[in-house]
């Protein structure tokens, strides 16, 4: 379990992080060999990515973080090569599921507060699954695409990334312990950090 101590350093690394506004390239995906898992563990990885989808345009992030890891690492990429006020960074990366939570919360509710309707529609396609290194992991690569719901006037926009996650079966449960999203394409208008999650 994190520290104080290191949750706080993870915090200001993170700020220090949203700063920066190059953006690296992302690293090469090296896929496993083609070894297809079962029809039942498939429908059962899609059905999850799909059902987190709608969680998140809702903006239940405390629901959404019980399907991630305790120690989960989530980093965003923004490879896009647009400088856009939120996600200007080459990189940041936040360990464990508690500093994201803190991290996401109140941003979330202030950028929702008064809105019933979804600010947001996720989209999930192309999802690639493979076993993992260990028992019961399993390595999933899905496209992404967030239409942003323009409300009172406001102007529609999206953004589109490659995401590579890694997921653990607990019984029938299963949970994100890491994620890797490498945004690369960025619409004008999309400029808050819940909406790049």
């Amino acid at each position: 379990m994190q520290s104080q101590a290191l949750g706080g350093h993870v915090a200001h690394a993170f700020d220090q992080a949203l700063g920066s506004t190059v953006a690296g390239p992302p690293g090469c995906w090296q896929p496993e060999p083609f070894m297809p898992v079962s029809s039942e563990i498939y429908s059962h990885i899609l059905q999850f990515l799909i059902y987190e989808a709608p969680i998140l345009d809702h903006g239940c992030i405390k629901r959404w973080t019980e399907l991630l890891g305790r120690d989960v690492s989530y980093s965003v990429r923004n490879c896009s090569g647009q400088d856009v006020r939120g996600v200007g960074c080459a990189e940041y990366v936040i360990n464990g599921r508690n500093a994201l939570l803190a991290r996401l919360t109140d941003r979330q509710e202030e950028a929702q507060a008064g809105i019933r309707l979804p600010l947001t529609r996720r989209f999930v396609t192309n999802i690639c699954v493979s076993y993992g290194t260990c028992h019961k992991q399993y390595n999933a690569v899905s496209y992404l695409r967030v239409a942003r719901i323009g409300h009172d006037g406001a102007t529609n926009s999206a953004w589109s990334a490659e995401r590579r996650d890694r997921i653990l079966a607990v019984g029938r449960s299963l949970f994100i312990t890491h994620r890797e999203v490498l945004i690369d394409a960025i619409e004008p208008g999309m400029s808050d950090l819940p909406r790049f999650v």
